[in-house]
């Protein structure tokens, strides 16, 4: 907490504002990753309480008086989750754009292509004549592709 070198108050600005130009993205991920859980902050909580009762209490030491401060600010959980989406929501929404032209462009080549219609006619001629050819088994119209991974166990008896 100490080697971040800011003000709780620049913090809760930050976040406030959505401003990651105080508080760069990294710090914010570390702050989000490590904020207090609702069963730490209650504990943080009742010693809380109970050092103001008592006199002598130990109050808080550094971190938990850290976590329970930014515990303070409204949504932090929700707004640092909302800054952090946002800044990697582009360059994701960038690789699914990509991932989805190459599968479009992989569905148009299997569409259009001949080779994958001469490789599935091979399937289906070979395994007719596997089938022995007989008018239950082996004169099939098609085949469904859940077969086409189970190839790779067919073995010849000659």
């Amino acid at each position: 907490m100490s080697s971040l070198h800011l003000d709780m108050k620049d913090i809760q600005h930050a976040v406030m504002n959505l401003d990651n130009s105080v508080v760069d993205l990294e710090t914010l991920q570390a702050l989000y990753e490590n904020r207090a859980q609702s069963d730490e902050l209650e504990k943080i909580e009742k010693h809380g309480k109970s050092s103001k009762e008592k006199e002598n209490a130990k109050s808080l030491d550094k971190p938990e008086q850290f976590l329970y401060e930014l515990s303070l600010i409204p949504n932090f959980s929700e707004r640092a989750f909302c800054i952090l989406f946002q800044s990697t929501f582009s360059e994701s929404i960038s690789s699914l754009r990509s991932k989805l032209e190459l599968l479009q462009k992989l569905c148009e080549m299997l569409k259009s292509g001949s080779g994958v219609m001469r490789v599935l006619g091979l399937v289906l001629a070979f395994g007719n004549y596997m089938n022995g050819g007989n008018r239950t088994r082996g004169q099939a119209d098609g085949f469904g592709l859940d077969i086409l991974p189970k190839l790779k166990d067919v073995k010849s008896s000659v």
